[in-house]
């Protein structure tokens, strides 16, 4: 694949379940192949792919939330844009109390992207969606009695048939406007609770003395070395001129907040506004892995912005001064030539707003 000389090459692995445009029927009947690779794993799952389609309907959709005390290790730690959850026991906490707020929830396969294999574990990437009837009570306020429907990321590592870390976002940022809840009255809610665990993070750096983000040296040959270039150039760099070589002319974002954006120019928009709310912010990238589907390739990207907020921008008015830190997971499905047709970015903006405004309180 190539666009304007920038290419990859897509390596030969073993084949797994697909799953855009699949049916739930048919995604419930996959069986394993000749060649499966998934030792320690129950019989009943294909591959990787198909474990993680396949627990997360039993847990979500069939209400079997005790499976995960068989599939998550019991010293699993779970990493949110929040806080930091430890034990298998917090997972099946928070399990049942996200159901409980929707327990008409259905969830939806957006694209599995994965690396790894059974003796050295397993990487996935799990973007999807969710709709649901808001019943139940949440962190951010009483039951509304109404409908939303948010995106998510799970990034999971799993050796033996167990999940033992995890990267967990959601859209909340879209939850709390569908649910006629303000961006900030659910941030200062959520900030006013004791966090399970707070992550420590050292105060952003971005430049090394007075020396520039320099371009990575790393070949990009490869889809994880294609990525890496392309989001140090336009999040360290700041060359987002570097979108147009990139993006398909009528590439579609789908970003924090229920965002939409079409077209290059919209979506250089939409960059400009997150990075003029954490200006001197620094990316860095967590993992990087993907998946070959029946319409392209799909990349995704485990990532964290890290600087300083500044009201105004995307968040709107919130205190300046403080440290910020987004992790967010992105998907990126591209066509023949190499570039960028769609992309899904998931970050929470809630608990971004809640860094800032717990913050803000003990300054």
């Amino acid at each position: 694949m190539s666009d304007d000389g920038a290419r990859f090459r897509v390596e030969t692995r073993p084949r797994v379940t697909q799953v855009r445009h699949a049916t739930e029927p048919a995604l419930l009947a996959t069986v394993a192949g000749p060649d499966r690779d998934l030792d320690g794993y129950p019989d009943e799952y294909a591959d990787i792919v198909d474990f993680i389609v396949k627990i997360t309907r039993r847990i979500w959709i069939d209400g079997a939330i005790g499976l995960i005390y068989d599939t998550y290790d019991p010293n699993c730690v779970v990493y949110t844009a929040n806080d930091i959850g430890r034990g298998v026991d917090v997972v099946v906490q928070g399990t049942t109390i996200s159901m409980a707020a929707c327990p008409d929830l259905d969830n939806h396969f957006l694209n599995v992207a994965w690396s790894g294999n059974s003796r050295d574990g397993f990487y996935t990437s799990h973007l999807g969606f969710g709709t649901g009837l808001n019943v139940g009570d949440t962190v951010y306020g009483p039951a509304t009695g109404r409908t939303a429907t948010i995106r998510f990321c799970a990034d999971c590592v799993s050796l033996g048939g167990r999940i033992h870390t995890e990267w967990l976002t959601r859209d909340n940022g879209a939850l709390v406007r569908q649910l006629g809840i303000d961006l900030h009255d659910a941030a200062r809610r959520l900030a006013a609770m004791p966090p399970q665990e707070l992550y420590t993070r050292s105060h952003p750096v971005r430049l090394d003395g007075q020396t520039p983000p320099l371009a990575l040296t790393q070949p990009r040959d490869t889809i994880e070395g294609h990525l890496r270039h392309l989001f140090h150039d336009v999040w360290n760099r700041r060359m987002l001129d570097t979108l147009v070589d990139h993006y398909h002319p009528g590439a579609r974002l789908h970003t924090a907040g229920g965002r939409v954006a079409e077209g290059v120019g919209a979506i250089r928009a939409l960059h400009l506004s997150l990075l003029a709310a954490m200006p001197d912010a620094r990316m860095t990238i967590g993992n990087v892995c993907w998946s070959e589907e029946v319409d392209g390739v799909i990349g995704a990207v485990r990532w964290e912005l890290a600087g300083t907020s500044r009201g105004g921008a995307w968040f709107g008015a919130m205190p300046s001064g403080l440290p910020i830190a987004v992790p967010g997971m992105t998907h990126c499905r591209f066509d023949s030539d190499g570039r960028i047709v769609e992309e899904w970015t998931v970050f929470d903006e809630v608990g971004v707003l809640a860094q800032v405004y717990r913050a803000a309180h003990h300054a």
